[in-house]
């Protein structure tokens, strides 16, 4: 098994997820309805998830993001925030170098992660 050297974060996903659930669902202007149709997930289990803190399986899960056209990245990461020009930016740089570069990129953020927890 493959040592990590570092926990960068964590973050408990479960906690909030029925509030950031119906947050997306909302902001899309769905109904629970709509949103069991679109993912085929009962609208009763749809108010279990948001309202009773109910935590789906991966597979519900799943067709619950698709259904809000959400990335994975909306649960596991839920620090990013969802709309980040300078994240965006950044992306968009990253593609733009060669991969000798990107290493680069890469080493240089691991150095400074590194250098805030040895701070800590």
């Amino acid at each position: 098994m493959a040592k990590n050297k570092r926990k960068v974060f964590s973050v408990n996903i479960t906690d909030k997820l029925g509030e950031r659930m119906k947050s997306a669902r909302e902001s899309r202007g769905y109904t629970r309805e709509q949103l069991s149709e679109r993912s085929g997930v009962s609208e009763r289990y749809i108010v279990a998830i948001e309202n009773e803190g109910s935590i789906p399986k991966i597979p519900v899960l799943n067709d619950l993001l698709r259904g809000l056209a959400l990335s994975a990245n909306f649960i596991f990461y839920p620090e990013q925030d969802i709309e980040d020009p300078q994240l965006d930016h950044l992306i968009r740089l990253y593609y733009a170098c060669d991969v000798r570069d990107r290493k680069v990129i890469i080493d240089v953020a691991n150095s400074l992660i590194d250098n805030r927890e040895s701070q800590n």
